[in-house]
C-alpha cells in the first residue's frame, strides 16, 4: 500500500549557501524562488528553518574571500547544524548548489541534500561546434580554484543525496556518483509572471515598430556562442539584415579579454543594441513581449532559464539542439547547433512574419505558454517535498 505522504507532520529544512547572489542570476534566482516558496508555505509538509549565508564584500581581498569561503563560513554552517540538531529545529539541510558543496560537514547530525545544477566546472570538457572549440567549464583553473574544486567534490560525496534538474545532469550524476541517492526535479516556473496581458504596455524606448527586433539573453561565456550568432546574422540577405536589430540583455564586457559582443557585432555590421546586465523582471518581460523571438544558440546549459521564460511569455524561441534546452523545447523546435543556413532560414521566416503584419504587434504563441505547463510550481513543490521526506527519513 502506498505511503500517505500528506499525513506526515510538518518538518523543518535549513537552507545553506555561501555568498548571497543576485536573484537575477541563474543560481541566485533558483535559490530565491525556493526560499520564497518555503516561507510562503507552498511546499507541503515542510517549514522554513532559516538560511545560512553571508553578504559578499566587494572590497575584500582575494585572500579574505578564500578564508571566508574555505574556513569561516563552513565553520559557521557546521555549528549551525549542530545547534539545530540539539534544538530539534531542523530535519534536513538543503545545500543550494554544487558550488557550495564544501559546506557539507564531514559528520552532520542532520541529513544533507545538495541541488546540483550543472557539472561544468567539476567535470569540464571541450566540445567542437562549427569548427570552433568551446570550453565547457574552465580547463586549466589556477591553483586556488583547483583546491576549491577538490573541496566541492569531497563535499558532494559527503552528502546524503543529490537533487538535479535535467536528464543531462542526471546522467553525469549516475556516472560520477553511482551509489548516491538521486532525484531529478526540474525547476518550477510561475507562468503567470510571464504571461502577456491582453493590452500590452508600451514597448521599451530602444525598440521600434519599424524594426524587426530580436532578443538575446546571456553572458560572454564561450558556451553561449554569441560569436556564432553574430557571424550567422552577418550572412543574412542585406535587405533582411538592414531591417533587424538585436537587443542583448547581459554584460557588454567580455571577462576573457576578447571583444565584447557589441564590438564583434560592429565588426560584422550586425545591428546590435546593448540593454545591460541586471534588468528588472518587468523590463525583461517587455522585451519578451515586444520582440519577435529569442535567439539562444548556447552549446550547453545546466537548465537554461531564458528559453522556458520566453516560451512562458508566448515568445518564439530559436534554440540550438543541445542540452539542456533541447529537453525543454517542444519536439522538433530546436535547430541544428552547427547549421548556419538553418539558423539563417529560421530568422528569415520570423522576419517574413513581421513583414506580413505590417507594423501590428505580434500575438503571443499560446501553444508555447501551454507547453511549459509541465514546469508548474505545484509540481515542483510536490516533488521536492516528497524527495525531502525520503531523504530526511533515510
Amino acid at each position: 500500500m502506498a505511503q500517505d505522504h500528506d499525513s506526515k507532520p510538518a518538518r523543518q529544512v535549513l537552507l545553506v549557501r555561501g555568498g548571497v547572489l543576485s536573484q537575477y542570476s541563474g543560481l541566485g534566482g533558483a535559490f530565491h524562488d525556493l526560499r520564497t516558496s518555503l516561507k510562503e508555505g507552498d511546499i507541503p509538509r515542510w517549514n522554513y528553518a532559516g538560511t545560512e549565508e553571508y553578504q559578499l564584500s566587494k572590497n575584500a581581498s582575494g585572500l579574505r574571500r578564500i578564508l571566508k569561503r574555505w574556513f569561516g563560513h563552513p565553520k559557521r554552517v557546521k555549528a549551525s547544524i549542530r545547534r539545530h540538531h540539539q534544538q530539534r529545529s531542523a530535519d534536513l539541510i538543503h545545500v543550494a548548489d554544487q558550488e557550495q558543496a564544501h559546506l557539507i560537514p564531514s559528520s552532520s547530525q542532520v541529513p544533507v541534500v545538495i541541488y546540483v545544477h550543472d557539472f561544468f566546472h567539476l567535470f569540464p570538457e571541450v566540445i567542437t561546434l562549427s569548427g570552433e572549440e568551446i570550453e565547457i567549464g574552465q580547463q586549466q583553473p589556477p591553483w586556488y580554484r583547483r583546491s576549491d574544486l577538490k573541496r566541492l567534490m569531497k563535499g558532494i560525496k559527503r552528502s546524503n543525496a543529490i537533487i538535479c534538474n535535467t536528464k543531462a545532469t542526471e546522467m553525469l550524476c549516475k556516472k560520477h556518483f553511482p551509489n548516491k541517492p538521486l532525484y531529478r526535479i526540474p525547476y518550477g516556473l510561475d507562468v503567470a509572471k510571464f504571461a502577456p496581458p491582453s493590452a500590452l504596455p508600451p514597448m521599451p524606448a530602444s525598440l521600434s515598430s519599424q524594426t524587426c527586433n530580436f532578443l538575446v539573453v546571456g553572458s560572454h561565456d564561450p558556451r553561449k556562442r554569441l560569436k556564432f550568432l553574430i557571424r550567422t546574422l552577418s550572412q543574412l540577405p542585406k535587405e533582411v539584415l538592414k531591417s533587424i536589430r538585436i537587443h542583448h540583455i547581459g554584460s557588454d564586457t567580455c571577462p576573457y579579454g576578447e571583444l565584447s559582443a557589441s564590438e564583434y557585432a560592429g565588426q560584422h555590421q550586425v545591428p546590435w543594441s546593448q540593454v545591460g546586465g541586471e534588468v528588472s523582471d518587468e523590463l525583461l518581460n517587455l522585451y519578451r513581449w515586444h520582440t519577435e523571438a529569442l535567439l539562444f544558440p548556447s552549446g550547453a546549459e545546466g537548465f537554461g532559464y531564458p528559453p522556458v521564460e520566453s516560451m512562458a511569455a508566448g515568445q518564439p524561441v530559436l534554440a540550438s539542439n543541445r542540452p539542456a534546452h533541447n529537453e525543454l523545447m517542444p519536439d522538433g523546435h530546436c535547430l541544428d547547433a552547427e547549421d548556419e543556413s538553418a539558423w539563417c532560414q529560421a530568422i528569415i521566416t520570423v522576419h517574413e512574419r513581421w513583414v506580413k503584419r505590417n507594423g501590428s504587434p505580434r500575438k503571443p504563441d499560446m501553444s508555447l505558454i501551454k507547453h511549459v505547463d509541465f514546469l508548474s510550481p505545484e509540481r515542483f513543490h510536490d516533488e521536492m517535498s516528497r524527495a525531502w521526506d525520503e531523504i530526511s527519513s533515510s
